[in-house]
């Protein structure tokens, strides 16, 4: 098995607890030789003053770690709430709690600047405002943060999703994590964190040369301090299905025994980064990251639509739409009607595959697709003017008998039986031995009152199908036209024998047998 690195470990912290931050300690210290170069840590606090003692105790501990490991990188967020506050207030906080913080990583800022490279060790603070914050405050306190090289980042629930107009406030911020709801628990800030972190990861798979591949999400760990469980992703968090609790166990390899073996084998990645994308596709962004989340709803209801899952296919296709390009829309939208296609919802799908004619006119298969919907709705008349472009625009072999079946089947319908036969037979010829096409022969040439034919093309179907009640039965009738009852009887009782509820073999049956009486 390989064991991939732990990408990013998300730490709610709780109430403060000498016995339990010392366990909590000794877990992430362990934790941190199971990083890579760019992994990062979330502390993620419901205010700072409170959780300053827990923050800068981790602070230490990787200090200590990477004192110890000169290729070691980590990144350290601080997710913390901040209230209302005066100028004065905003210099307390960052006199009082920032510098403190940061004086404590000078010597891997001198390293980095020695070395000419990024330091291995980097304070991001995300800031998350009370509704009430004034911009300018707000503006005053990012950038006394980076003027001494703390990068900071800003949380903001709906409430504050105004901020985002705010240039001035756009300028001083390295990155924007959003809450799909108003709420600023710990817990729910390290949720709507993760699944931004999960979006971002999933738009930067869709780009790559690979294009996205499903499978899981990145290496990571969610660690509640208040009660000591752990979870190996945003779903088992949800789910409240912890692998361990440190608080009772304190070896970290067999931690991570249990996450390797066990935790993420049950795991839906494809589902959660699915919800990730449809939870912040109403997000504040640039109209060309909304366009990106589109086209990755799109390939999740592609990746639904190959699955077999077209209820879930539609449902992505039919919000990506509100978010792509026009020039997108047409592809979307022809993958949208087969996904209705499939799911026998033909209305919807001629009004996807109408809206996408323009991409796709010059292609059969697009007629041969919006035709079947308007056979299956019985427009029969709608269905052949599609089939006949289709076959126009020089189908593959195997769609081309198709497209002809579909045709005959059609003139049955509206009672065109000479046309019908016309079109079947042409099939027939360009296929051989295909049920359907002798099936249907057989009606028709039923139609037109030749028994005859009708006969040979049906024993040719129970040849090939010898399961085929319905055209047993069909064989029934013929004979019984013919005035052949002994053969009728026999063919409608084989009918019965495969299909007991076939109603019209029963009838006819039964008035049969009444007249022998």
């Amino acid at each position: 098995m390989i064991k991939t690195a732990i990408h990013k470990i998300y730490v709610i912290l709780g109430k403060q607890d000498k016995g339990n931050l010392e366990q909590l300690s000794r877990t992430l210290s362990g934790l941190f030789s199971y990083v890579n170069m760019t992994s990062n840590l979330y502390l993620v606090a419901g205010n700072l003053p409170e959780s300053m003692p827990q923050v800068e105790r981790i602070q230490k501990d990787v200090i200590k770690f990477l004192r110890k490991n000169l290729f070691a990188r980590l990144y350290l967020h601080f997710v913390h709430t901040i209230p209302q506050t005066t100028p004065k207030g905003i210099d307390y906080y960052f006199q009082y709690y920032y510098q403190c913080l940061k004086q404590e990583t000078r010597e891997f800022d001198q390293e980095g600047y020695v070395y000419q490279e990024v330091p291995r060790f980097m304070l991001l603070p995300v800031i998350v405002p009370d509704n009430r914050v004034e911009p300018a405050s707000l503006i005053t306190l990012l950038d006394r943060l980076k003027r001494d090289f703390i990068l900071p980042c800003l949380y903001l629930d709906k409430s504050l999703f105004f901020l985002t107009q705010d240039k001035d406030l756009l300028a001083r911020t390295e990155k924007f994590y959003y809450g799909n709801d108003d709420s600023r628990e710990p817990a729910e800030i390290a949720c709507n964190m993760f699944n931004g972190d999960l979006l971002d990861d999933s738009l930067e798979m869709l780009t790559s040369e690979d294009r996205f591949i499903p499978g899981p999400c990145r290496a990571s760990l969610i660690i509640s301090a208040q009660d000591g469980k752990v979870y190996t992703c945003l779903d088992a968090f949800r789910k409240n299905e912890s692998i361990t609790d440190i608080y009772k166990s304190s070896s970290v390899d067999a931690l991570m025994t249990l996450y390797y073996e066990h935790g993420r084998s049950k795991r839906d990645c494809l589902e959660c980064r699915a919800r990730g994308a449809e939870s912040f596709a109403d997000l504040p962004v640039s109209q060309g990251r909304k366009q990106r989340i589109g086209a990755l709803l799109c390939h999740f209801g592609t990746l639904c639509h190959d699955a077999g899952d077209d209820i879930r296919a539609v449902e992505k296709y039919e919000q990506s739409l509100k978010l792509s390009s026009a020039q997108e829309a047409g592809h979307i939208n022809f993958r949208l009607g087969l996904a209705y296609t499939n799911i026998g919802c033909f209305d919807q799908a001629i009004k996807a595959f109408n809206k996408a004619e323009l991409t796709y006119q010059g292609q059969y298969y697009f007629h041969f697709y919006k035709g079947r919907c308007y056979f299956e709705n019985k427009e029969y008349q709608m269905a052949l003017e599609e089939f006949s472009q289709a076959l126009n625009l020089k189908p593959q072999q195997d769609d081309f008998i198709s497209i002809l079946i579909y045709a005959g089947s059609c003139h049955n319908g509206l009672g065109e039986y000479k046309k019908a036969v016309v079109a079947l037979e042409k099939a027939r010829k360009a296929a051989g031995h295909v049920k359907e096409i002798y099936n249907s022969l057989g009606f028709s040439y039923f139609q037109l009152k030749n028994y005859d034919k009708s006969i040979e093309n049906l024993l040719v179907a129970v040849e090939i199908d010898p399961y085929s009640a319905v055209d047993y039965a069909s064989l029934g009738s013929n004979y019984r036209e013919k005035g052949d009852l002994d053969r009728a009887i026999v063919m409608y009782e084989k009918a019965l024998e495969l299909d007991p509820d076939m109603t019209l073999a029963k009838e006819n049956l039964e008035r049969l047998k009444k007249r022998d009486l």
